[in-house]
């Protein structure tokens, strides 16, 4: 990411290692202590996910606020399908989850993210200087684009891996 310097400034190294480890790791462990480093970075409450029951409930918490999310941001006429689109995809993807089709689900996630952030910031959130943007206007904000825009479009991982890079973005949408 092109504001590498600015995330140095903003995020304990801890924090920006753990991203590495949480990409580049095979071992459970490793990768589910990551995700809790990066989550803990958002400030958004405590990220654990120890049972079913906890799954669920971020499932649920970050559907209900992503969806009032994308219902009460303004769009342009010309952007009214695709906010109809999001939310239907938003359900393709939460029946997915509740299935724990967690790889499956990856591409659409970060389609239905970049979707979003068009939607609430338009054309900017197209251009290079988004990332430090979103850094410099929420911080907090700017910490989950740069975790989102950090991740690889594709990937091979297991099942479990693609579950915590996902519930990592889906904690802080359900707490923003």
């Amino acid at each position: 990411m092109e504001n590498s310097n600015l995330i140095a400034e903003i995020l304990d190294k801890k924090v920006v290692d753990a991203l590495s480890t949480l990409i580049s790791s095979s071992n459970l462990p490793e990768i589910t202590e990551s995700a809790s480093i990066i989550a803990s970075s958002f400030a958004a409450g405590n990220y654990a996910i120890d049972s079913s029951d906890d799954e669920k409930k971020l499932v649920m918490s970050f559907k209900k606020n992503l969806s009032l999310l994308i219902q009460k941001t303004w769009v342009e006429e010309f952007d009214i399908a695709l906010k109809e689109e999001v939310l239907y995809k938003l359900e393709q993807f939460c029946a997915k989850i509740d299935e724990n089709k967690w790889s499956e689900s990856y591409g659409i996630f970060l389609k239905i993210l970049d979707s979003v952030i068009y939607l609430m910031f338009g054309n900017q959130s197209k251009t290079s200087e988004f990332s430090e943007y979103a850094l410099r206007i929420d911080p907090e904000f700017g910490i989950f684009w740069w975790y989102v825009k950090s991740l690889p479009v594709t990937n091979d991982w297991s099942e479990e891996k693609n579950k915590s890079a996902l519930s990592v973005a889906m904690f802080f949408l359900a707490n923003y």
